[in-house]
């Protein structure tokens, strides 16, 4: 259990947010869902995956001064 946690760091939020892409782009081709929904979902999903990614090099760099 140990070693799947130690995997799982610093992909959790990039596994949400290609698990939002997948459930939009799904909902959007069996029709319930509309295409500005699944723009801005994807929308989304792509701001928090760069927002985790941004902070993570800003943490990084701030631990090497």
């Amino acid at each position: 259990m140990n070693r799947f946690r130690e995997w799982l760091k610093g992909k959790k939020t990039y596994l949400t947010g290609v698990g939002a892409i997948i459930t939009a782009i799904t909902l959007y081709s069996t029709g319930d869902c509309e295409l500005g929904v699944t723009i801005q979902t994807v929308f989304g999903a792509f701001m928090g995956m760069f927002m985790r990614a941004g902070i993570q090099r800003t943490e990084d760099a701030a631990k090497e001064e």
